[in-house]
């Protein structure tokens, strides 16, 4: 079966996105065998197209205008550059497989007459209800692929969902779509249990850099209101610096999380991630909005207990007191969520045990690799 993949993955010269999980999918599928994958991305950042072999799966990475230039055309620049080159390719295919509708895939597939399906991501007609108020960038460019997302949705016939959320978002803007379920692939790094119990550990761990939509104003005041009481740490991994969090910590006028008690470790590889973990006694992600979160899936299948807002499509990861507990955005619901698992040291041994007995059921590779090509074949056999 020979399946073009359209997809946002990552490219040396600067990765906005680079979706792990799509390519250690891409791997299992080409060790399998039964599958040969083209996967194209269109890339603003080199300096003309490029074709590479990485782990015996072809990319073709397409150059396209710059995001800002292009956003005053609609986009239009990159969805002509990614359509006109699927045109010229797309009877060397049986199927295509589209990786999200955040980034206009799926409107440059739709004009190409393959069978298709489409992994459910984010939903950028969601995510724009959150966004600040100040105008920015973001407000203009998430409208224009808002409109996309919306008006294309239905040129795709199956969809692969993974949570409640994502469903119920598909059903509503598509009636008439085919949903399956697949879970997607954890980076192979989390998979491996953590070494130590998490008593040694008085770190609440924050993997959303300095996004506000990952709730970080929330885990500081969080943080702020847990050290009256408590003699805990704040570590932050991602975008932004320890600068930026102080100036936050400022802003919001809270007094007792200090300089000394806050660390942004940047940007960080998954073996680097797996190792901070040990520094931690839980993840707090008190996210808007989120619909299956990374950070949520590799901490649970890791070993670190998970206290997240119950938003979106995150309560089909928690199970609120037995795979982790799940709270309002409310800063006094979290520092009481967080709170007990301080002092409940078999608490937090509960919910790691049960957490990663879940998710190695859930994220289990082999299975996940089977239903993705059983949902190839039902695509073409009803196309």
């Amino acid at each position: 079966m020979n399946v073009l993949w359209l997809a946002p993955t990552s490219h040396s010269s600067k990765a906005k996105h680079p979706m792990p999980w799509v390519t250690a999918l891409a791997q299992r599928l080409l060790e399998k065998g039964d599958v040969n994958l083209k996967v194209v991305s269109y890339n603003p950042f080199i300096d003309r197209d490029e074709e590479t072999v990485q782990d015996g799966i072809n990319y073709t990475f397409l150059k396209v205008p710059d995001d800002k230039w292009d956003l005053l055309r609609g986009y239009t620049g990159r969805i002509k550059r990614v359509q006109n080159y699927l045109r010229d390719i797309a009877g060397q295919y049986d199927l295509m497989h589209i990786h999200g509708a955040e980034q206009q895939y799926h409107v440059m597939g739709s004009a190409i007459d393959l069978p298709k399906v489409l992994s459910a991501q984010g939903f950028v007609t969601e995510y724009y209800r959150h966004l600040s108020k100040r105008p920015e960038y973001r407000h203009l460019s998430w409208l224009v692929a808002g409109y996309y997302e919306k008006r294309y949705m239905s040129s795709v016939k199956h969809f692969i969902c993974r949570t409640h959320w994502d469903k119920s978002i598909i059903r509503n803007l598509h009636p008439k779509a085919i949903v399956h379920h697949n879970w997607e692939m954890i980076r192979p790094e989390f998979y491996t249990a953590m070494k130590s119990s998490t008593s040694e550990r008085n770190a609440v761990l924050f993997v959303g850099g300095i996004n506000y939509i990952k709730g970080i104003r929330e885990a500081l005041q969080t943080v702020d209101q847990l050290r009256k009481t408590l003699p805990i740490r704040f570590i932050v991994t991602g975008s932004g610096r320890k600068e930026d969090l102080l100036e936050m910590v400022t802003a919001l006028g809270l007094k007792n999380v200090r300089a000394e008690d806050i660390e942004h470790r940047g940007m960080l590889s998954a073996a680097q991630l797996w190792e901070t973990y040990h520094d931690a006694f839980c993840l707090l992600h008190p996210s808007y909005i989120d619909n299956s979160p990374n950070s949520v899936c590799e901490a649970q299948l890791a070993g670190l207990p998970v206290v997240a807002s119950d938003v979106g499509g995150v309560a089909s990861l928690v199970e609120s007191h037995k795979t982790g507990l799940l709270t309002s955005m409310k800063v006094a619901d979290m520092v009481e969520a967080v709170d007990s698992l301080w002092n409940d040291e078999l608490l937090r041994e509960s919910l790691t045990e049960e957490a990663r007995k879940v998710s190695l059921q859930r994220f289990d590779q082999q299975q996940i690799t089977s239903i993705t090509e059983n949902i190839y074949r039902e695509v073409l056999t009803n196309p």
